[in-house]
């Protein structure tokens, strides 16, 4: 059977880190895996890089570059690479499916690297064979999916790197497409310092869109407001975060803040027991509450349900 790659001794100096037609990053690496430099330095290059043969003395890299330029201070002269020769040149197909399986080998594909690989896939492919890799990633074949992914490539690099560091999730992504790149670079800032994830992400950039839509002011000023308004600059990263998300709330829904802050004066006038809970309607769109008890035990319920369904009684 014959294979479209073949193991190869391949001069380190032939190969071309210029050429970067199929780099799945739109930046440079800002640190080195560290792990990953130890685990060479004792064992080689375990995984061996993809290249293609550009002519007997010149390869480009299809996948692996980041184990290779580690290797650039190392005394290493020849390395094993698997090799496509130069007549797949002209038959992207094989290119793209090879260094997408390559990929795979290793650390699943970062949002952005999926990203980069559908936009320069996509511009040599037809949308069918496209099509095709999605599986391989996880996803159903649908149109839309390369065409969202490939969107969050306008972001500001910032935000690139947040979305491959898995910093920012890819909804999250979407959202701040809504930004200009000035208010991008403060939105990661903050999510960054304050370690924002998952729902309280979500939330920080929902209540900012909302507040500068109506205000009409950049993401820099808002943020700067509500440190202006800060008790306790001090605080640990929990308590920042509440009162950044408690501060925005309170300017995009100011009645919702005022009702809340009503809702709480009365709370504590009943002086509630620690395990009675008392809750409102989501948005105060009327008066009813709903109080929950808890007992420790069917019996313990059992035993006090008359009393309880007496005064339910009375109040019906």
């Amino acid at each position: 059977m014959k294979y479209p790659t073949q193991y190869r001794q391949i001069f380190y100096s032939t190969i071309n880190f210029s050429e970067t037609s199929y780099q799945l990053l739109p930046f440079s690496r800002k640190q080195t895996n560290k792990d990953l430099l130890k685990s060479i330095e004792a064992f080689g290059i375990l995984q061996p890089p993809l290249l293609l043969e550009d002519s007997p003395e010149n390869f480009i890299i299809l996948s692996g570059r980041h184990r290779l330029q580690l290797l650039e201070h190392s005394e290493e002269t020849k390395i094993t690479a698997l090799v496509l020769n130069s007549s797949y040149h002209d038959q992207p197909g094989i290119l793209y499916r090879l260094l997408l399986q390559h990929q795979l080998l290793g650390n699943p594909l970062s949002v952005i690297e999926q990203a980069v690989f559908f936009k320069k896939a996509g511009n040599v492919l037809p949308e069918e064979e496209l099509m095709q890799f999605l599986p391989m990633l996880g996803y159903k074949k649908k149109p839309h999916i390369p065409e969202e992914l490939i969107s969050l490539l306008q972001l500001d690099p910032v935000a690139l790197q947040e979305l491959h560091n898995n910093q920012l999730t890819p909804r999250s992504g979407k959202k701040l497409l809504a930004f200009n790149s000035a208010d991008q670079q403060v939105l990661i800032q903050v999510i960054t310092t304050f370690q924002l994830g998952g729902s309280k992400q979500q939330k920080f950039i929902d209540l900012i869109f909302e507040l500068r839509k109506r205000v009409n002011r950049s993401v820099q000023y808002l943020i700067n407001s509500w440190q202006k308004t800060e008790q306790d600059k001090q605080g640990n990263g929990p308590q920042r975060t509440a009162s950044l998300l408690h501060w925005l709330q309170q300017q995009c829904r100011p009645r919702s803040a005022a009702a809340e802050n009503e809702f709480q004066t009365f709370r504590r006038r009943l002086r509630l027991p620690t395990d009675v809970r008392l809750s409102h309607t989501p948005f105060f769109e009327n008066d009813h509450l709903s109080l929950l008890l808890n007992f420790n035990s069917r019996q313990e319920l059992q035993r006090k349900w008359p009393q309880l369904k007496k005064i339910l009684e009375q109040g019906s």
